[in-house]
């Protein structure tokens, strides 16, 4: 989804229903991270596919919400220079961009979702990248690579 798509589709069906588009992802990272906060997340194929579907769902969050952002700027930008041509005498100038934020306090508010879910699907990324580093350490200390026995391998010609 690009940015154009994403301020489309705002502009079409809302805000709100973008969000619950999305809504799923936003429960899967939740999922994620409550097995992180457990520490149910032990295994190589857990932590790949995590890694997999965190880096995915971190790439949608952050493109959304900096359209979000580019869109709500437009709109108070857009707010601004229609209140000052509408004005009848000197217009207050701290008025008016207090009273353009406040028409974009909702889009503030879904940015700020998208943009805190990206950031913990990013801190999420980090922790499977380091623990998938230490399984492979450990089993390589331990001569088991992720194939099997290295003894093995190196048997039927599969040397590092």
């Amino acid at each position: 989804m690009t940015s154009r798509d994403v301020i489309n589709y705002i502009e079409k069906d809302g805000i709100d229903k973008l969000y619950k588009k999305f809504e799923k992802y936003f429960e899967e990272v939740d999922t994620w991270n409550d097995r992180f906060a457990t520490g149910d997340l032990l295994n190589e194929y857990e932590l790949s596919h995590a890694l997999d579907r965190l880096t995915g769902i971190y790439g949608r969050f952050h493109i959304i919400a900096s359209a979000i952002d580019a869109y709500k700027t437009n709109k108070e930008l857009a707010f601004i220079e229609k209140s000052f041509s509408e004005a009848e005498k000197k217009p207050n100038v701290t008025q008016i961009k207090e009273s353009a934020r406040a028409s974009t306090k909702e889009l503030r508010t879904y940015r700020g979702d998208f943009l805190n879910y990206a950031d913990a699907c990013e801190k999420s990324i980090g922790t499977c990248q380091s623990r998938l580093k230490r399984i492979v350490c450990e089993a390589k200390a331990k001569g088991v690579a992720f194939y099997g026995d290295i003894n093995k391998a190196s048997q039927e010609g599969w040397d590092e």
